[in-house]
């Protein structure tokens, strides 16, 4: 399993850059056309390039995700991957209890950007598949 030839969908990086580029040259060049009490009655109007830069991030996450888990699929030892998910479990945990304690602001403003990251390193780490090892190996 460890000779697959890696492919990751280069489509998907394409279509983000032409998704940034259209939210940009919309924002620039065709928002500023449409009279402001028109964007106002009409939200999406206003919402398009903002939409699309967030699609893009998605894309490049998914692309990423994608690219990593088939070059670490059955790379990574166990003893490795389940440390590591146990940390990144207890980054969501830490990051949950710092967003509720009542008593340091400093711990509460940190706590969104540690539940953020621990999320995103969970999701992107659930997509990794450890190395498979025999029992009587362990």
């Amino acid at each position: 399993m460890a000779n697959n030839k890696i492919k990751p969908p280069f489509a998907i990086p394409v279509i983000s850059i032409l998704l940034v580029i259209f939210g940009v040259l919309y924002s620039r060049y065709i928002l500023v056309t449409i009279p402001v009490k028109t964007q106002i009655n009409n939200v999406i109007l206003t919402a398009i390039p903002f939409i699309c830069y967030f699609v893009a991030i998605l894309l490049v996450y998914i692309f990423l995700i994608n690219l990593f888990s088939q070059i670490l699929n059955h790379r990574i030892s166990p003893k490795i991957y389940n440390p590591l998910n146990f940390l990144i479990i207890a980054g969501i945990i830490g990051g949950i209890l710092m967003m509720l304690q009542p008593f340091v602001i400093t711990l509460f403003k940190a706590s969104f950007m540690v539940v953020l990251v621990s999320l995103l390193l969970f999701i992107f780490w659930s997509h990794i598949i450890p190395a498979y090892v025999a029992e009587e190996d362990e």
